[in-house]
């Protein structure tokens, strides 16, 4: 039995989990990373890390959904932030969003290995992460709100609206398997096709194109 903690012992080790946790994921990646790597330098025992996390794939969530905030604040400062354009505010905020994957320390973690990706995928609860992150959403989602009432985005749920920009993230995820040249091209593309229909019949509705 893993031996009781304090509180304030819960808090220190859980950051020290946190800490360990990322420097190893950075170092060893996801799939070599074991539970003694992380658990010698925390000083707790193996069975005292199921105490805080499930699993590693668990801890390497935590520590990515740190980012988000920190995300969302750079993207929004890249798009929404730098024009009045609505649809180009989508398109810039989509290649952000392919930028922030193909740069992000954590997130070429799993990307660089297809393996990891699968794998990591399976052990995710969706709805649980939506709910996660929901506050950190708030300004995109004011953002497109706005943009809906001023008839420039087309009617629906500024979630599910928010959530179809990350659609750019499976080219990401896929880019190892696409010849370079191509995936550069899709990466232009994509975001276009996504803002003109978000953007397209709003406008048409409104009496015409801008």
């Amino acid at each position: 039995m893993p031996k009781p903690f304090s509180a304030d012992q819960k808090e220190t080790i859980r950051a020290k989990l946190m800490e360990v946790g990322r420097a190893c994921f950075l170092r060893y990646g996801l799939k070599k990373t074991t539970i003694d790597d992380l658990v010698k330098p925390t000083g707790i025992a193996k069975a005292s890390f199921y105490l805080f996390f499930d699993t590693k794939e668990a801890l390497y969530l935590e520590i990515f959904l740190q980012e988000i905030p920190g995300m969302m604040g750079r993207l929004m400062a890249g798009s929404f932030d730098r024009t009045d354009d609505t649809r180009e505010a989508l398109v810039l905020m989509m290649k952000g969003i392919a930028h922030e994957m193909e740069t992000n320390e954590l997130s070429r973690v799993i990307l660089d290995d297809p393996a990891d990706i699968k794998r990591f995928a399976d052990t995710l609860n969706y709805e649980g992460i939506l709910q996660q992150v929901a506050g950190s959403y708030a300004p995109i989602i004011e953002a497109i709100v706005a943009a809906q009432e001023r008839g420039e985005i087309i009617p629906g749920d500024p979630f599910q609206i928010a959530y179809s920009l990350g659609l750019v993230k499976m080219l990401v995820m896929q880019s190892g398997r696409i010849p370079p040249p191509l995936y550069e091209s899709m990466m232009e593309f994509a975001p276009q096709v996504i803002a003109d229909g978000l953007t397209c019949p709003a406008r048409t509705r409104k009496g015409g194109t801008k």
